[in-house]
């Protein structure tokens, strides 16, 4: 493994991304959605001025971890235990839609970094959760979400419900590890006192391995993704 801070190169080819100091190969297109579960929800209240200008800057905030599989960095040896997690709404003409972007920060007071998740979501959906938080109905956040992060090509076949390892990529100087970003396809809050949502187990792996129609419409999905971040980036600028 390649000290932090060192430059690792990083290769890209035909789909398959190798990072120096790591024996594994890594590849995206996991047909399966990623299952987070957020708890010590709070609301944080306040302003910002930009540019002249000010801007509410109300959020959610709390911690988050994986159901069941891990989430590391391609070429490091760290592993996300917990994150911090940040809900935000959407500006009113992105209604309809819910962004996952999962990162990792070097910080100067907490020198090993810290993995991030930040959702964006309509304005809604925010605000009815804000309720829930503020009357006691949302003790814990359950979200899953299609991304594109990375897995190591020996488990890219992985059935499903055997957990696996998810990698943030590499920044294209092999300095800093690269977000990841999804789309959430759900999102459930639970008052205290509900069980914590067990991983299953049950699937027949007859039945684990995705067919042509699956991997096509992942391809899709895929591609959806990364149209729909960009349209939000510029919607929030």
């Amino acid at each position: 493994m390649v000290e932090t801070g060192a430059t690792r190169r990083v290769a890209m080819a035909q789909g398959l991304m190798t990072v120096e100091g790591s024996p594994d190969r890594f590849v995206q297109g996991l047909g399966r959605s990623l299952r987070l579960v957020a708890d010590r929800l709070e609301t944080v209240g306040g302003f910002a001025l930009r540019d002249a200008k000010v801007e509410d800057v109300t959020r959610i905030e709390g911690r988050a971890s994986l159901v069941a599989d891990r989430l590391m960095r391609a070429g490091f040896a760290d592993e996300a235990t917990a994150m911090r997690f940040v809900l935000r709404p959407l500006a009113a003409a992105e209604e309809g839609r819910a962004l996952l972007l999962l990162s990792f920060r070097d910080r100067d007071e907490q020198p090993e970094g810290a993995y991030q998740a930040e959702i964006y979501v309509p304005p809604a959906v925010f605000e009815a959760l804000a309720r829930a938080i503020a009357s006691g109905a949302a003790h814990r956040l359950a979200i899953s979400a299609v991304t594109n992060l990375w897995v190591r090509e020996t488990e890219r076949e992985t059935a499903p419900g055997v957990p696996v390892s998810w990698f943030l990529g590499v920044e294209a100087d092999g300095r800093v590890s690269a977000p990841a970003r999804g789309l959430v396809e759900t999102l459930e809050w639970h008052p205290a006192g509900e069980a914590e949502p067990a991983p299953s187990h049950d699937e027949d792996p007859d039945e684990a391995t995705p067919d042509l129609l699956g991997r096509i419409n992942w391809s899709l999905k895929q591609i959806a993704l990364v149209l729909m971040f960009l349209l939000i980036v510029v919607a929030l600028k």
